[in-house]
């Protein structure tokens, strides 16, 4: 009986042996869990066979992989063309990607690509468990002493809390100081508002963290509390490429302005709103700012761009993006050289053209043939009314620039008269203009008489 007792017992203990490639675990999809749960401090790596940067990493990861195994910090590398549900699992978009699990939670490896670079990252993150602080005299030499403090104001007696315990997990991923207290009075000594748990103390100022505690979320404010709301682009160049793929909204300082240090530093400290200056001209020409506009603030969101308007502070500024009332930028290409009989709009003097009566434009997109050919027929129309001063011909590339008050596609040329500052849209089929309907469209339309020479003959 024993003896089948025994036998049994070791049959759950049977557990999943490990493959390594050097120093380095390799896992799959039926090991990763185990590992996972086994280790407290774990590095895995998505990568692709095929990929050039997971090529050149290797050898540094496995350098770095050798030198703290002794240590029980386990490197581990995972095929992601191959264990697809787990690469999904962990959102893996490209490669390498490079997550770290200290007592199972997981942050983002945003350290240098090379073996201390590997090292250096792991150590500064291995963060102490948060610090139980038990009177009025420790959370206020703690707040004092550290630049940057956080500290988790629990219910009396209430170490048991789920949410404590969340935010004891959270301060593990996280290199910056950590303590809670269960102390009532110590809470209302600080005079913490009612409903706010987690506080962080920058220079013993306080900010508070509202709402349930969310690691995304956590990560976010105290990331906004440690760091200079206002960061060198320098320091940003990978994020802030992810923002612009994912369409998430970040901040540019042309000019670093007192008052936008202020705004930034006030705005809210749970939202993923970057600032950042000192930006170059690289990344200028990407996100579509204008030199003779590079002194202001921008908000870059995916393509669309938001400039502070005059008279606006920086404040009013984020407050309307946030309300969706920030003032658009337009893109605009460069200024034609010269003009012919049709006028060439940019978006920096489309407003202008169509404020004018019988102001006719033309939309297109200059990477469409069939817009081309909608040009020439276009233009023998001005030619056929040229003789009309009061009328003007114009066209925009849409390919290059944006108007304030289109929002259709442009798959059809589009083409509209403008009277009153209100548009007449013409009717255009097929990428084709009847010329003969255009015209008398235009003679029908117009807001001065319009003559056609060949109605007279």
């Amino acid at each position: 009986m024993k003896s089948l007792l025994l036998l049994s017992l070791l049959a759950f203990a049977v557990v999943a042996e490990y493959e390594y490639d050097g120093d380095v675990m390799v896992l799959t999809e039926e090991t990763f869990d185990q590992a996972f749960n086994e280790f407290d401090y774990l590095m895995f790596e998505f990568y692709a066979p095929w990929c050039g940067h997971c090529k050149e990493l290797a050898p540094k990861y496995a350098e770095a992989a050798t030198a703290l195994r002794p240590e029980g910090i386990v490197l581990a590398k995972i095929d992601a063309t191959v264990q697809k549900k787990l690469a999904e699992k962990y959102g893996v978009k490209g490669y390498p990607t490079i997550k770290f699990s200290v007592k199972q939670a997981v942050k983002d490896f945003e350290g240098g690509r090379t073996a201390d670079g590997i090292k250096n990252w792991i150590y500064s993150n291995l963060n102490p468990e948060s610090e139980q602080l038990e009177t009025f005299e420790q959370v206020n030499e703690a707040i004092a002493q550290n630049h940057v403090q956080f500290v988790y104001f629990a219910e009396e007696q209430s170490e048991k809390d789920r949410e404590l315990r969340k935010y004891k997990e959270f301060s593990f991923t996280m290199k910056q100081h950590f303590a809670h207290t269960t102390s009532k009075t110590i809470r209302e000594g600080l005079n913490i508002p009612k409903g706010t748990y987690f506080v962080g103390f920058r220079n013993q100022k306080p900010y508070y963290y509202q709402g349930k505690l969310s690691f995304p979320i956590m990560r976010t404010f105290v990331e906004n509390v440690a760091n200079e709301r206002v960061q060198e682009y320098s320091e940003k160049k990978e994020q802030l490429d992810e923002r612009i793929t994912k369409s998430k909204p970040f901040v540019v300082v042309f000019s670093d302005e007192q008052e936008v240090q202020v705004a930034a530093q006030a705005w809210s400290f749970q939202d993923e709103l970057l600032f950042i200056k000192n930006v170059d001209e690289e990344f200028t020409r990407k996100i579509q700012v204008r030199s003779q506009d590079q002194k202001g603030v921008f908000i870059i969101k995916g393509d669309q761009r938001f400039k502070r308007v005059e008279g606006q502070s920086v404040g009013e500024f984020l407050e309307a993006f946030q309300s969706g009332k920030a003032h658009k930028y337009l893109k605009s290409q460069a200024a034609p050289q010269q003009q012919g009989l049709v006028k060439i709009l940019i978006g920096d003097t489309y407003d202008t053209a169509r404020s004018v009566n019988d102001s006719v434009i033309l939309y297109y997109d200059s990477q469409n043939e069939e817009h081309n050919a909608v040009q020439e027929q276009f233009l023998k129309v001005a030619e056929r009314l040229q003789q009309n001063k009061q009328l003007t011909f114009n066209k925009i590339d849409l390919s290059q620039n944006e108007v304030s008050d289109l929002g259709e596609s442009v798959e059809i040329v589009k083409i509209r008269l403008y009277k009153n500052n209100q548009p007449i849209k013409f009717v255009i089929r097929a990428n084709k203009i009847q010329e003969e309907r255009f015209v008398k469209w235009i003679v029908d339309n117009a807001a001065n008489q319009v003559v056609d020479p060949k109605a007279e003959l």
